[in-house]
C-alpha cells in the first residue's frame, strides 16, 4: 500500500496542538487557587457570583482534561510521522531529546509550576522509545495491556476512596504570600511528591494515550482520504453523546465542586479523563473534517502549533508572577483569570504568523 502523505498533515496536527493548548492554559490559571492539595480547578470566586460559576461549570464540564489529554494523543502521533527512520543514530537523537524535555520538566515543576506535564510525557516518550518499531498487531495488544491496567487502577482507586483516614492539616496554599525561596521549597516538595505518586499510579492512561497517537499517526488518520467517511460517521454517532456524558458527570458534581468540598473534588480528579476520552474521540475527527472543509482555520491555528512549549512554559511564568505567592497573589477571580488566558492564547494566535518557519529558542534547543 502505498504511505499517503499530503502537504497539509504537520499543519493538521500543529492546528490541533494550538487548540489544545488553550485548555491547558485556562485550567493552569483558573486552578492556580487550588494547588497544591486540591484541583485541577478551583471553585468558583467571588463567591456567589453567577458569571463565575458558570465560567467554573464551562470549564468542570467540558474543558478540564481536554488539552493535556489531547496534547498526550498528539505526542503519540507525532512520534510515529517522525519515527519513518529506525536506525540507532536516530534512536539515540529522539531518547536524547526525551532526557532533555525531562530535565526541562523537572526545573519547570521544581522552580516555576508544580502541575507540569512535561515530566510525565518524556517519561512516556522514554519508556516507548521503541514502540514505533512494533506491528500494529503488537500495537493493539499493548494498548488492551494499559486499559487493563487503567481498570486495576480504578478499581484501588475506589478502594482507596472507602478507607476512612484522618484528614491532615491543609497545606499553605499557593497563593498565600511568602518569601521566593519559601515558595519554591513549598511548589518543589509538592511537585515531587505528586509527580511521583503519579508515576507510580497514573502512568498507564498517557500511555495509553499516546499508544493510541502511535497507531493513529501510522495509518496517517488526520491525512489519509480513507478514514474521513469513517472518522465522520463515528463523530456523528459518538459526539452529543459523549458531550451529554461530560455535561452530566460535572453536572451531578457540581453542588460538592461548586463548594469545593475536598471529597468531591477528589473524586473529579480521580475520573475526569475517562468520560474526557470519549469526547475526544468523537471531537478531534469533527476539529479535523472541519479544516479539511475550511483550510483558513487551518492557517490561522498552525502556526502557533509549532511554538506549544514556549508558550505553554511562558505561560506557567505569567501565572507564577500573578497569582503566586512568591509573586503578586493577585485574587483575580474566575472569570477575568478565564478572560486573561483567552487573552493570552489569542496574543500567541496573532504573533505566531509572523515567525515564519523560524522556531524559538525553547523549539530549537529540544530539537538539537
Amino acid at each position: 500500500m502505498t504511505d499517503h502523505r499530503p502537504p497539509h498533515r504537520v499543519a493538521v496536527v500543529d492546528a490541533l496542538r494550538a487548540l489544545a493548548l488553550l485548555p491547558v492554559i485556562a485550567v493552569n490559571w483558573v486552578g492556580y487557587p487550588a494547588l497544591p492539595d486540591m484541583g485541577p480547578l478551583a471553585p468558583p470566586t467571588p463567591t456567589g457570583s453567577a458569571s463565575a460559576q458558570a465560567v467554573s461549570w464551562l470549564l468542570y464540564a467540558l474543558v478540564a482534561g481536554k488539552g493535556i489529554s489531547l496534547l498526550a494523543f498528539l505526542f503519540g502521533y507525532s512520534q510515529a510521522l517522525s519515527q519513518s527512520s529506525r536506525t540507532e543514530a536516530s534512536q539515540d537523537r529522539r531518547r536524547h531529546r526525551m532526557k532533555k524535555m525531562l530535565a526541562l520538566g523537572l526545573l519547570h515543576g521544581c522552580l516555576i509550576y508544580m502541575g507540569d506535564i512535561l515530566t510525565t510525557y518524556a517519561v512516556c516518550g522514554l519508556l516507548m522509545l521503541n514502540w514505533a518499531g512494533r506491528s500494529m498487531a503488537q500495537l493493539r495488544r499493548r494498548a488492551w495491556v494499559l486499559v487493563a491496567l487503567n481498570m486495576v487502577i480504578i478499581g484501588i482507586t475506589v478502594v482507596l476512596s472507602q478507607m476512612s483516614m484522618a484528614p491532615g492539616e491543609p497545606s499553605v496554599p499557593m497563593t498565600q504570600p511568602v518569601s521566593w525561596l519559601e515558595w519554591t521549597a513549598h511548589n518543589a516538595s509538592h511537585y515531587l511528591v505528586a509527580t511521583l505518586f503519579f508515576l507510580l499510579l497514573g502512568l498507564p492512561l498517557p500511555m495509553l494515550l499516546m499508544t493510541l497517537g502511535l497507531m493513529a499517526g501510522r495509518l496517517r488518520l488526520f491525512s489519509h482520504p480513507r478514514w474521513r467517511p469513517r472518522l465522520q460517521r463515528w463523530s456523528r454517532r459518538w459526539l452529543w453523546p459523549a458531550v451529554a456524558l461530560n455535561i452530566v458527570w460535572a453536572s451531578l458534581l457540581w453542588p460538592g465542586l461548586r463548594d469545593g468540598d475536598v471529597f468531591t473534588t477528589s473524586r473529579f480528579a480521580i475520573y475526569y479523563l475517562y468520560p474526557t476520552m470519549l469526547l475526544l474521540s468523537a471531537a478531534v475527527p469533527a476539529v479535523v473534517l472541519a479544516m479539511a472543509r475550511h483550510p483558513q482555520w487551518l492557517r490561522v491555528l498552525a502556526p502557533l502549533g509549532r511554538h506549544t512549549l514556549t508558550l505553554y512554559l511562558t505561560s506557567s511564568v505569567l501565572s507564577l508572577l500573578l497569582f503566586s505567592g512568591a509573586g503578586l497573589a493577585w485574587p483575580a477571580g474566575t472569570v477575568l483569570t478565564f478572560v486573561l488566558a483567552l487573552a493570552y492564547w489569542g496574543g500567541g494566535l496573532i504573533l505566531a504568523p509572523s515567525l515564519g518557519s523560524r522556531r524559538l529558542p525553547l523549539e530549537t534547543w529540544l530539537s538539537r
